[in-house]
């Protein structure tokens, strides 16, 4: 994975000193759900149909007109909620699930007009931090007692932008390619969850 963002870093600066290139920052809001497939488990953990709002920022660099890559790297706060019944009984729990991560797409678009933009591709990521909430929620099912989230998953963002007035304004859907949960549960392999949500973004030329 740190490989990835070296190569990242690379294709930004060099799209700096490309003929048909730019360059910005770019800021905006994530809508995030998490979902959960628990298995045996589903009595006792399952996923909430509410989303977490969280904020991203970054920068970009883009190559190419019509035709086009684009590579970013974001900081993004995500999250969702999962309701947790206590092993002994008692009422549902619902924990408010919050991680931070650092987004790398590399986006492959399609201008089919000149305020319009189509773009899709893979996201790689790199956990930053998370507030054990989860982790703390269940430790009486889990034999893993470090870190609820997956230090690196991969992901998609597919989405539509247009330029207004000089502001470009994207709207990407997002999801998981690969299982966001580190937790391990006795005599359980079926347990995993996803993040899907939606993102919409400003992003502003600099270059």
């Amino acid at each position: 994975m740190k490989k990835v963002a070296a190569v990242l870093a690379l294709l930004l600066i060099s799209s700096i000193g490309f003929s048909q290139s730019a360059f910005g920052v770019k800021g905006g809001v994530n809508l995030t759900h998490i979902s959960t497939e628990a298995g045996s488990l589903k009595d006792n953990i399952n996923e909430s149909l509410d989303t977490k709002t969280g904020f991203v920022f970054g920068i970009w660099g883009r190559m190419g007109q019509k035709l086009y890559l684009q590579p970013e790297v974001l900081i993004a706060t995500k999250g969702g909620e999962v309701e947790v019944r206590p092993a002994g009984g008692g009422p549902v729990q619902v924990i408010d699930v919050k991680y931070t991560n650092l987004d790398i797409p590399v986006l492959v678009g399609f201008k089919p007009a000149k305020f319009l933009r189509i773009m899709g591709g893979p996201v790689a990521s790199l956990k930053l931090s998370e507030d054990k909430k989860l982790k703390d929620a269940l430790t009486e099912y889990t034999t893993n007692t470090d870190e609820a989230f997956e230090n690196t998953t991969w992901g998609y963002q597919v989405g539509l932008g247009v330029k207004l007035l000089g502001v470009e304004l994207d709207l990407r859907k997002e999801g998981s390619l690969t299982d966001i949960n580190a937790l391990s549960f006795k005599n359980e392999d079926k347990f995993n969850q996803r993040a899907s949500g939606w993102q919409l973004t400003l992003a502003f030329t600099i270059l």
